[in-house]
């Protein structure tokens, strides 16, 4: 079974944005914040090309990172130490290589647009799957990390039912249906039938939530593959009980005995 995941690339502008709220995602100063406290990790660079050679280049981080700065922005400032270092990991690892390499044949154009979460008409099979493998990783790399359980940050991830001048229908695969602002959906790039878009509620106080629109891409459930973790927030087998484990757990424990050889010298 396949399940929708936010984008797993961002540029600086996207890390900047959900450390400062309504700030200027272009400002320098909360980055440099972010860099000196190491809750950002130092992302991947691909060259720019131009019709006589290399023309300088351009960065993109791991999606991580976003969750990083939210982290700091909170006050919780190992967990985002965490996660940065674990968005380095990522972002050194076999699955960016390559993306970085395929990313790096592409026109800067074409290049911009992925890293903002589009795959250019006539993209390439072996691009859509190292994005499909980062998403994954990034996915996994959630899963397994308790703080990310916390109800501070919601993420609905679905696809596009219905457009109409005002709104988009977002839905989920298995779950409710939302209505979101087609000029969110539109900053995303998500404005079309059939689109897969992520709504990531980031809390800033008990009443009040920044909400942001994001680009997603739909990926194979690594739930169903990999081994069970019952401590994994993504694992949707630690949700759920089967009617034996129902009829086992019903009533009262049983008593526990443990036997203990004893040696008595006589």
């Amino acid at each position: 079974m396949s399940v929708i995941a936010s984008w797993p690339v961002v540029v600086r502008d996207r890390i900047v944005r959900a450390f400062k709220p309504g700030g200027s995602p272009a400002a320098e100063a909360p980055f440099r914040t972010l860099r000196r406290h190491e809750w950002v990790s130092a992302g991947v660079r691909v060259p720019r090309r131009a019709d006589r050679g290399l023309a300088g280049q351009m960065t993109f981080y791991s999606s991580l990172n976003v969750i990083a700065a939210r982290l700091a922005r909170r006050g919780n400032a190992p967990a985002a130490e965490r996660m940065a270092r674990a968005a380095a990991s990522l972002e050194s690892g076999l699955e960016f290589a390559l993306l970085r390499r395929l990313l790096s044949d592409l026109p800067n154009r074409e290049a911009e647009q992925v890293i903002g979460g589009v795959l250019p008409e006539g993209a390439s099979a072996a691009l859509a799957e190292a994005l499909r493998a980062v998403a994954i990783r990034t996915e996994r790399i959630c899963a397994d990390d308790m703080i990310l359980s916390s109800p501070a940050e919601v993420v609905f991830a679905g696809r596009i039912a219905e457009v109409s001048e005002g709104y988009v229908v977002l839905v989920q695969a298995k779950g409710p249906t939302t209505m979101v602002p087609r000029w969110m959906a539109a900053a995303a790039q998500r404005d079309q039938v059939g689109a897969l878009l992520a709504l990531v509620a980031d809390k800033l106080d008990g009443a009040t939530a920044v909400v942001e629109a994001v680009p997603a891409i739909e990926i194979e459930d690594s739930a169903e593959t990999d081994e069970f973790r019952p401590f994994g927030r993504g694992d949707a087998r630690t949700l759920s009980i089967t009617a034996d484990d129902a009829r086992l757990l019903a009533g009262y424990p049983k008593s526990l005995r443990i036997i203990v050889p004893v040696t008595i010298d006589g």
